[in-house]
């Protein structure tokens, strides 16, 4: 998939323009404030529908402006349509080829984009939410239907945890919305373990190529007993389980202790805790890791890589990795869209793509109009 285009109207500080976008490499450069990082949150919310910053649409929309809009022109082989939204302080509106379209889902099914930032590092010794939810993304955009299983999960969730506030519920009661639960939260856990498994393979490769000694792993800790290798009627029993051992402790706290919405997902390093033990640099390059499998993913699910999105990917990073780094990106047959505040972008001197100046919201090709050599 290729972003040929970008329409930027009163999105953060970012003036209005049209910015072309080189197939493979683009590389926006500039001092820190003059809209870098909000040129790819505003083409990661094109594809996604979500901000990497975890912002309100408000802060999405530019000072004393009343709405913002972004729009983009996206190719996959013979296959090219346009994808636009507008925020305003009353909502999202979202359209395909300037139809709109009322269901994210539909919108979304099109999207296939992979961002990194440096706050993505957090996610290693974050709380357990927010690497619950990077994964969850992941299968969003690999797995069609996810999202509507997702939400029935959660339906049946709120529901169960209404059951357990109301003190005089009867135990047939209990006894249904748990068997409903432990339906909708097996698809959730099989889902999660399977993408685990696919990008297994592709942690270990990559973290190899980056200089990572060790295996890097994802592990998936569940708060029931949940046997390796486990079938789709394993899974539901095992949760069922979980949950009629906690029928006490659910009860006293009143809501679902045990499921999917409580799992864990932890990085290891040679099979220990990257929390616990990995360095700021090990923590990084993990990270970055896991972006680029998710990638590689999800051109082995679709047949074409997703937009890549790396801001400052380079600056903590030691020579070898970043070497390592333009090696592996030179690999990688995807579109890339990379910041960079100096000359940290020289790891990807022998590549061939568009450099664009970043200065108070405004974006301009440095150069001809032609490919430059980045070095």
């Amino acid at each position: 998939m290729r972003l040929l285009w970008t329409e930027l109207d009163r999105f953060r500080n970012l003036k209005k323009q049209k910015v072309y976008l080189h197939p493979r490499f683009n590389l926006l450069v500039g001092r820190n404030g003059q809209g870098k990082t909000n040129f790819l949150e505003a083409v990661g919310y094109l594809g996604t529908l979500k901000s990497f910053r975890s912002a309100s649409r408000f802060e999405m929309i530019e000072h004393d402006a009343d709405m913002c809009r972004v729009a983009g022109r996206f190719e996959n082989g013979q296959t090219g349509w346009t994808a636009s939204f507008s925020l305003a302080h009353d909502g999202r509106t979202q359209f395909l080829d300037e139809k709109k379209i009322p269901s994210p889902d539909k919108y979304l099914g099109w999207s296939g984009i992979v961002s990194f930032i440096p706050d993505d590092v957090a996610l290693v010794s974050g709380s357990p939410s927010s690497r619950r939810k990077v994964v969850d993304r992941a299968i969003f955009q690999k797995t069609d239907g996810y999202a509507v299983e997702y939400r029935k999960f959660l339906r049946v969730l709120r529901n169960r945890n209404a059951l357990l506030r109301n003190q005089r519920a009867s135990h047939e009661e209990w006894k249904s919305w748990t068997r409903s639960l432990s339906d909708a939260a097996s698809l959730i856990v099989r889902h999660r373990v399977r993408l685990l498994s696919e990008i297994s393979p592709h942690m270990e490769r990559i973290g190899k190529d980056l200089c990572l000694d060790g295996k890097l792993t994802l592990d998936y800790q569940p708060t029931f007993r949940l046997e390796n290798n486990a079938s789709k009627e394993d899974v539901t029993e095992a949760l069922y389980e979980g949950f009629v051992i906690a029928k006490k402790r659910d009860m006293d706290a009143r809501h679902t202790t045990v499921g999917p919405h409580r799992d864990d997902i932890c990085f290891a390093l040679g099979g220990q805790s990257l929390a616990r033990y990995g360095s700021q640099g090990q923590k990084r390059t993990a990270i970055l890791t896991f972006k680029l499998s998710i990638a590689q993913v999800l051109k082995d699910t679709r047949g074409t890589y997703p937009l890549v999105l790396l801001d400052d990917v380079a600056s903590e990073l030691d020579e070898t990795r970043r070497r390592a780094l333009g090696t592996l990106i030179s690999e990688i047959d995807a579109q890339f869209v990379v910041t960079t505040t100096g000359d940290d972008y020289m790891f990807l001197s022998d590549r061939k793509g568009y450099v664009m100046t970043v200065e108070d919201g405004k974006i301009e090709k440095t150069g001809n109009e032609g490919e430059q050599n980045f070095g």
